[in-house]
C-alpha cells in the first residue's frame, strides 16, 4: 500500500514514515502539490497526507483537480500543527477526510487511517501489532509492558516507545534519526543525548547478552541494530508448548 505524503520537512516525513512502515506502508514524499497532482495521474495511491503547514494552497489545487478528475479522489488526512484552530475547522469546510493536530503517536496515526480507509471502502493491511515475542521477551503494546521469562520489567513510556520500535525491527539498522523521529518527534541532533541514555537504561533494565539470546549492537556515530538468536527463541518456545502441554 502506498501513501502520498505533502511536506516540505524531511523530519515530519521521516516520523510519518517510522510510524506507518512497519504496518507495510510506502509513504511518498512530494514537496509540493503540483509535483503531486501530476504524479497522480499515473501512480496509485490509498491516502495523500499533507502537512499542515502546506495545507492553503494545496487544499485548493488538490480539491480543484479532485472537480476536473475523478482518479484525483482519494482519501486526504492532514497532520501536523497549525497555525490556529480556525485552519482546523477550515480543513473540513474544504472536504478533508481527517485532520491529526500537534504531535501523534504511531497507534493514533494507524487507527485514524484505518477509519479513513474503512469509510472510502478501502480494503486496508494497517494493522496495529499489539504483542511482539523475541526469546524470552514478551511486549504488550496496550498495556506498554514487558516481561522476561514472565517477570515484568518496568519501563518509561518513552522506554517502552523505544524497546518497541528495537524489537520490531530485529535485524535491521536503525539510525538516529529514524529513532529520534518514532520516538521524539524531533530531530537526531536534538535528542542525540536522550537516545544515548534511554538505551544505557533499556541494555540494564533488560539483560541483553548470551543469557538472553538478544543483543543490542551499537554501530558507532549511526545508530543500533537489535539481533535474536534463533536458538534462544527456539528454547523459549520449547519452554512454552511444554507449559501448555502441563
Amino acid at each position: 500500500m502506498k501513501f502520498a505524503v505533502l511536506t516540505t520537512n524531511p523530519t515530519s516525513f521521516s516520523y510519518v514514515t517510522a510510524c506507518l512502515s512497519e504496518h507495510g506502508v510506502t509513504c511518498v514524499r512530494f514537496d509540493d502539490a503540483t509535483a503531486l497532482m501530476r504524479t497522480g495521474h499515473t501512480d496509485v495511491f490509498a491516502l495523500v497526507m499533507i502537512d499542515a503547514q502546506q495545507f492553503g494552497m494545496a487544499a485548493r489545487l488538490l480539491l480543484s483537480g479532485r472537480e476536473r478528475n475523478a482518479n484525483m479522489c482519494r482519501p486526504t488526512l492532514v497532520f501536523g500543527d497549525f497555525a490556529s484552530r480556525h485552519e482546523i475547522l477550515s480543513a473540513f469546510d474544504a472536504g478533508i477526510d481527517d485532520v491529526i493536530s500537534g504531535h501523534f503517536t504511531a497507534e493514533e496515526l494507524c487507527a485514524r487511517v484505518q477509519r479513513i480507509l474503512r469509510g472510502a471502502g478501502k480494503s486496508t493491511q494497517v494493522a496495529i501489532d499489539t504483542q511482539l515475542v523475541a526469546g524470552p521477551y514478551r511486549l504488550c503494546r496496550l498495556t506498554r509492558t514487558v516481561t522476561l521469562h514472565g517477570a515484568p520489567i518496568r519501563l518509561t513510556a518513552r522506554e517502552f516507545a523505544t524497546a518497541w520500535l528495537l524489537f520490531s525491527s530485529s535485524g535491521s539498522f536503525l539510525s538516529r534519526q529514524q529513532i529520534a523521529s518514532a520516538v521524539w518527534g524531533t530531530d537526531a541532533s536534538v535528542a542525540e543525548r536522550s537516545i544515548e541514555q534511554h538505551i544505557y537504561k533499556l541494555r540494564k533494565k533488560l539483560g541483553f547478552g548470551q543469557g538472553t539470546g538478544v543483543e543490542l549492537k551499537t554501530v558507532y556515530s549511526r545508530g543500533y541494530q537489535l539481533t535474536v538468536d534463533p536458538a534462544g527463541a527456539q528454547s523459549e518456545a520449547v519452554t512454552q508448548t511444554v507449559k501448555l502441554a502441563a
